[in-house]
């Protein structure tokens, strides 16, 4: 009797190793609505594990999404090139942790606050000739007039475009 107990719970054992080693290998071809009931169903799994949390498996990057929250940059700089570079860095940020992975729900990743004037001003084909320059292209949506005066710029994921958007 002892002995069928111990070989029910290695069967069990094996199958949800089976069904995790298949989830993990199709979870990146997963929709986005189905992706959401994956990472709660592994989240839950990690946690039933009887093992020190040092040992389990990191959760897939698509399932550490809840994490990220949007921060708050601030450029000193007056000079339009300066600002220009650094919007480009935040857009390709911004499009590596959220687009690239088809998140499915839209994220604002960066606030940018500019802290003075541009000496001249900043237009949306600045700052698509440095993606284009990084490899980026059509990843972008700018939704605002040129750049002149100080003030605040948000770079957010867009779900439906699936695109980033500068506003």
């Amino acid at each position: 009797m002892k002995g069928l107990a111990l070989e029910t719970i290695a069967y069990f054992i094996i199958a949800l190793v089976t069904i995790i080693i298949i989830l993990t290998l199709i979870g990146t071809k997963l929709s986005p609505s189905i992706r959401n009931a994956y990472c709660s169903f592994v989240r839950g799994l990690r946690g039933l594990l009887p093992i020190p949390s040092y040992m389990k498996p990191p959760l897939p990057s698509y399932c550490q999404m809840e994490q990220i929250t949007f921060k708050t940059e601030i450029i000193e700089s007056n000079k339009a090139s300066y600002v220009r570079d650094h919007l480009a860095a935040y857009i390709i940020a911004c499009w590596e942790t959220t687009g690239k992975l088809n998140v499915g729900q839209d994220k604002i990743c960066y606030e940018v606050v500019l802290r003075n004037n541009l000496d001249i001003p900043l237009t949306e084909n600045d700052v698509v000739s440095v993606l284009a320059q990084e490899g980026y292209e059509n990843i972008m949506t700018w939704n605002r007039d040129n750049i002149t005066e100080k003030g605040s710029i948000a770079i957010s994921y867009n779900s439906t475009s699936k695109k980033i958007e500068v506003s």
